[in-house]
Parts: C-alpha cells; sequence; structure tokens
C-alpha cells in the first residue's frame, strides 16, 4: 500500500523546509560572513572567463546585429531573389550568422592588438623614463620651490610671502625630504625581496587577467552564434515553470537588465575612449609631458563613474608637476574642461539616463560594490544597484498602488503623516503629531542677533530729537 501525502501535508512539508533553509542561511550569513565571501571569491574568479565572455557578447552583440541587418542581410535578399519581409533560408542564415560572428571578433581582437602594439611601448617607454629621472624630478623640484621661497620678490599677486612663512615653508619642505628618503631607506631598500615577490605576483595576476580575457573572447563568439537559440531555451524553461504571467514578469525583468548593462558599459567605454583621444589631443597641443601616458590612464579611469576623472587627473597632476609645475598648471585647467565638457555634455549625449540613479547612490554602489569586488566592482556596481534599485522602486509602487496612495516622491516631500487615507502637511504649524514640528534652526538666532545689532546701529548713527537739539545747542 502507497502513502500519498495530501495537500496540506506537503504545503506543510514545504513550509518547514523553507522555514529551516531561511534560519540555516541566516546563521550562515551572520556567523561565516568571511567563508561565504571567500568561497564567492573563489567561485568569481572560476568563472571569470565566462562572465568576461557574457560581457563581451553583451558589448558586441548590437554591433554584429548591425552588421547582419545592413551588410550581409541585403546581399543574401538579392542572392535569393527574395523579397523585403521574406525569411531567409536556414542555410543563408547560418553563413551569414557565421560572417558576421567573424567579423565582429576580428574586428574587436584587431582593436585590442593595436591599442597593445601602440600603447603599451610607449606607456613602458614613459614608465621607464620616470623612473630613471625620478631623483632628478625630486630635486628639480625641491630647488624650484626653495628657489622661489628664498627670493626677496617672490608674490602670489598682491599677497607677499613674509620671512617667517618662507622659513616655515622652506622647514616643512626639508622635512618632507627627510622624511622621504628615510621611508626610502627604512622601508623600501630593506623590503626590496617582498617588494619584487609583490610585482611579480601582480605579474602573474595580470597574466591570468590576459589569459581570461582571451579565453573570454572565445566563449563570446559561441554566445554570439547561438544567442537566439540559448534565449529560445531560458523562455522554453521560463514558460514551463511558471504561469504565462509569472514567466512574462521574469523575461522582461531580463531584459531591463540586459539594456541597463549593455547600455552603460558600452556607453562608458565609447565615452571613455573619446575622452582619452580628446585629452591625448589636447595635451599634445600644450605640450605637456608624457602625454600618451597621462591621456591613456585618464581614458582608463574615467570608465569609473564619478571617482575615476579624479584618480586621473590626480595621477597625471602628481608626475607633471616634479616636471614641470608650469605644466601641471595648464594640464589641470585643460582636465577640468575637459571633465566640465564631458559631464555636461558628452556623457549624457552617450549614457543619457541609463541607469536612473541620483548622485548619491551612484557614489553609494561604487563604494559599496568596490569594496566587494575590487576595481571590477568600481566598474559594474552602478548598473547591478540600478536594476536592484528598479526592482524596489516597483515593488513599493505595486504596494501604494494597491493601497490607493501615490506612487509619485513629491507628493511626500511635505507629508507630516496619512491617516485613513488623508496627507496632513508638515506647513500646518498648528498640528504636531508624530512629531511633526520644525527643527530650530541654530543659525536663526545668530541671524537675528546680526540683524538687531545692524538696526541698532543704524538708529545710533540717524540723529533723534534729542541728538538733534545738543546739536543745535553746541552750535
Amino acid at each position: 500500500m502507497k502513502i500519498r501525502p495530501d495537500k496540506n501535508q506537503l504545503t506543510w512539508s514545504v513550509t518547514i523546509f523553507g522555514t529551516a533553509a531561511a534560519v540555516l542561511l541566516f546563521y550562515c550569513l551572520l556567523f561565516r560572513a568571511s567563508s561565504i565571501a571567500a568561497g564567492f571569491r573563489a567561485l568569481m574568479r572560476m568563472m571569470s572567463p565566462i562572465l568576461y565572455g557574457i560581457v563581451i557578447a553583451l558589448i558586441m552583440s548590437p554591433l554584429l546585429n548591425a552588421i547582419e541587418t545592413s551588410w550581409l542581410k541585403p546581399h543574401y535578399r538579392k542572392k535569393e531573389n527574395a523579397e523585403e519581409g521574406a525569411l531567409l533560408s536556414r542555410k543563408s542564415l547560418r553563413r551569414m550568422r557565421k560572417i558576421s560572428v567573424f567579423l565582429t571578433e576580428a574586428l574587436l581582437i584587431l582593436v585590442f592588438i593595436l591599442l597593445i602594439l601602440i600603447i603599451v611601448p610607449q606607456t613602458i617607454k614613459s614608465l621607464q623614463d620616470i623612473a630613471d629621472h625620478i631623483t632628478m624630478y625630486l630635486e628639480n623640484a625641491n630647488q624650484a620651490i626653495s628657489g622661489a621661497l628664498t627670493t626677496e620678490h617672490f608674490a602670489l599677486g598682491d599677497f607677499k610671502i613674509t620671512a617667517e612663512m618662507k622659513s616655515t615653508l622652506l622647514d616643512f619642505t626639508n622635512k618632507a625630504t627627510e622624511w622621504l628618503n628615510t621611508l626610502l631607506a627604512q622601508k623600501v631598500l630593506p623590503n626590496t625581496s617582498s617588494i619584487l615577490k609583490q610585482i611579480s605576483s601582480g605579474v602573474v595576476s595580470f597574466i591570468k587577467g590576459f589569459f581570461n580575457i582571451i579565453i573570454g573572447i572565445i566563449v563570446s563568439a559561441y554566445l554570439l552564434y547561438s544567442k537566439e537559440s540559448m534565449a529560445g531555451q531560458f523562455k522554453k524553461i521560463a514558460y514551463a515553470v511558471f504561469r504565462d504571467r509569472h514567466a512574462n514578469i521574469i523575461i522582461g525583468e531580463f531584459r531591463y537588465i540586459q539594456r541597463t548593462f549593455v547600455g552603460f558599459i558600452s556607453g562608458k567605454i565609447l565615452d571613455s575612449i573619446i575622452i582619452g583621444i580628446l585629452c591625448y589631443i589636447g595635451t599634445r597641443l600644450i605640450g605637456t609631458p608624457y602625454a600618451l601616458l597621462v591621456s591613456v590612464f585618464i581614458g582608463v579611469t574615467n570608465i569609473i563613474p564619478f571617482f575615476g576623472p579624479y584618480i586621473g587627473a590626480i595621477f597625471g597632476l602628481a608626475i607633471i608637476v616634479l616636471i614641470n609645475p608650469l605644466q601641471a598648471l595648464y594640464f589641470l585647467l585643460f582636465v577640468l574642461a575637459l571633465q566640465q565638457f564631458d559631464g555636461n555634455i558628452l556623457g549624457p549625449k552617450i549614457l543619457g539616463d541609463s541607469t536612473g540613479l541620483s548622485s548619491f547612490w551612484v557614489i553609494f554602489s561604487i563604494m559599496f560594490f568596490g569594496g566587494l569586488f575590487g576595481v571590477a566592482g568600481w566598474i559594474i556596481g552602478v548598473p547591478i544597484f540600478a536594476v536592484g534599485y528598479h526592482w524596489a522602486d516597483k515593488l513599493v509602487t505595486r504596494k501604494l498602488q494597491a493601497m490607493h496612495l501615490p506612487s509619485d516622491t513629491g507628493s511626500y516631500i511635505d507629508t507630516a503623516y496619512i491617516e485613513h487615507g488623508t496627507f496632513h502637511s508638515l506647513l500646518d504649524e498648528t498640528d504636531n503629531r508624530y512629531q511633526a514640528v520644525k527643527l530650530n534652526n541654530p543659525w536663526k538666532k545668530l541671524a537675528f542677533w546680526n540683524a538687531a545689532a545692524r538696526s541698532a546701529r543704524k538708529s545710533d548713527s540717524a540723529p533723534g530729537p534729542d541728538k538733534a537739539d545738543k546739536q543745535d545747542q553746541n552750535r
């Protein structure tokens, strides 16, 4: 005799299992968070080639679609004498996809090789030159500061440096130089072996990253070739597991994730390439030393939202100020103008409102995901947080609509409290329920005191009746 559990027994079994799994997960997150994080990082390292392939495929998919639509489809339609809306044969579609994948990947590899052949040798040469002349640059900078401070006629506009200020600044520069020499003698030179180990581990990490990118390019070719069939498999599984409505919601959310990631990452890469080229042209025109090295660094760091431009500017300024302080000033002004152009004109034109996040949430996502995943978190943290923010906003909006409340933020700015569906405003000073009282402004008293003092001075300076009589008697 077979035992067949009824519906209530199945429901209770699933509930008990889900509760136990939730308690176990909460315990692991609370007391084994470091082990979970280490395991997650190890998994991410193992899956990094696949992740690189997915990202490359997402970024290159629009280019592949453009090649097929603009170049290959018209050719194969003419070849088959097909009308505009007619479907091509399966053989032609397979050939067209193979050619488009080959052209897309060849273009990606060509750009990659050109960047390596053009930028890497010049960058290494610039770094070697800086390393060979770093002592001379430091000495020249120290002499320039000391000479400027010891001259009797040194002034900045109408502000002249006094003897006391000169001695203080000279003492500061001497102590800074002494600290740098002590640091080199006590920290750097004795720990040469550990520094070499760190450098070698960095080189190994770079080689691993390069190898992962190569594998990612190969993986992206397979993903691009079979992207429609993989999308069809995912939809088939979604409709097999979930109801139609829920499956449609899941598929729609994945489309939103794709648009957000592709729009942000590809737009940021294109924006950074343009900024790097403009920076190189501008720095060459103003005569900045090591223009290519500085421009490459600014272009690469520009991929990082918000903080990237500042990191690139500080790096370039630190190099140039040792060689030519006046050129460093020109470079700083140029980079500020370039970043204003990028932030107000070029960036919004390319990216648009791809994330929908405010500046605070952009900074928060960069700091949070950067702490979790490092440099990669700085880049992908914004679109990840944008997707989570979108889901939370949809959940809150659906909940408010179910309660027949407005979903726009502006309706809640001046809201003190809501009772029985009625909004009570903070502007109503007679209603102080739920602590709906404006905070006292401590600066208001100071402002009142200043206003009272000004009115008192005016009243003292104005001649009153008694003062007028005394003035007449004195006359």
